[in-house]
């Protein structure tokens, strides 16, 4: 029976039916810092008993293939072992909402809390593909301990005979989770356990100076190797420190302290003017003259 089935699939082949296996795709997918903190959200407030957590991906597509994903919301949703259905409507109303606000930003995927592809995801990859022909999975773990990549984005593409879907091929490609400074520092806040307010100004300047020193000495002890012989030079690693010392501007120590010297002094003047305006409140307040000027 097998050989004869072969032997019908090899006569459609000469027949001129082709089927289509698709290898792989070259995209890669950048997300944004406030997509995993609106997932992490979905995930902490997830009904009792849900397993995982399921939602929309939102973005652009770039001319090269790449998916920038901006943003992200939860949908509700019921699962069993074979079937899944989602909140259409709040899918929709939540969307809606969003491009109130962002008109550029589109469904590019969805994503899913776990630790890997399960049954119910090729229909839901279905729906979503209706929604964006080029929709792609993105997978969260969220799991404690991390023993494996957090972040895990499949391109799909559809394995075909003919004008006929015979599956749905999960391919990985890239993740790269985009930060920017101020969450950065908000990150590296949240590390640290035993702290009860937000550093001042003096006390973030300083840990940034230690951790751009702690830094240098990486860069040193590394270039000092390679010099040596120690270990095997990376182009890309030379080429990166290259473009990083350029950026430096060649000032002399007395121009930066003289910088430094007044920003400092725009920095307290502003200061100085802010307690002002809010001693002069506070004093129209007490006496009940709100149209007292405050300067």
């Amino acid at each position: 029976e097998i050989s004869r089935r072969r032997r019908r699939e090899g006569d459609a082949m000469v027949q001129g039916e082709v089927f289509n296996f698709p290898c792989g795709t070259g995209r890669k997918a950048k997300v944004n810092s406030v997509v995993v903190i609106n997932a992490l959200d979905a995930f902490v407030r997830r009904n009792e008993g849900q397993e995982r957590v399921i939602g929309t991906l939102l973005g652009s597509f770039a001319e090269n293939g790449s998916v920038d994903v901006r943003n992200a919301y939860a949908v509700p949703h019921n699962e069993s072992s074979e079937q899944v259905s989602l909140d259409i409507e709040f899918h929709r109303t939540m969307l809606e909402l969003h491009q109130k606000l962002n008109p550029k930003d589109v469904i590019v995927g969805w994503f899913s809390t776990g630790k890997g592809i399960t049954s119910c995801d090729a229909l839901l990859q279905d729906f979503f593909s209706k929604e964006c022909r080029q929709a792609i999975h993105l997978i969260m773990d969220v799991t404690i301990p991390l023993d494996a990549p957090v972040f895990t984005a499949f391109s799909v593409t559809q394995c075909s005979l003919e004008e006929t879907d015979l599956a749905q091929c999960f391919h990985p490609i890239p993740v790269d989770v985009k930060t920017v400074d101020m969450e950065k520092i908000g990150g590296e806040l949240f590390r640290n356990k035993v702290s009860k307010k937000v550093p001042s100004e003096s006390q973030s300047m300083q840990d940034s100076l230690k951790s751009l020193k702690e830094m240098i000495e990486v860069v040193k002890g590394y270039v000092k190797l390679v010099c040596e012989g120690k270990i095997k030079p990376d182009n890309n690693i030379g080429r990166y420190i290259s473009d990083t010392v350029g950026a430096i501007p060649n000032l002399s120590s007395e121009v930066v302290e003289n910088i430094i010297s007044t920003s400092s002094q725009d920095v307290a003047l502003v200061e100085y003017l802010s307690h002002m305006v809010q001693t002069q409140l506070a004093l129209s307040e007490k006496l009940g003259t709100d149209c007292m000027p405050i300067l």
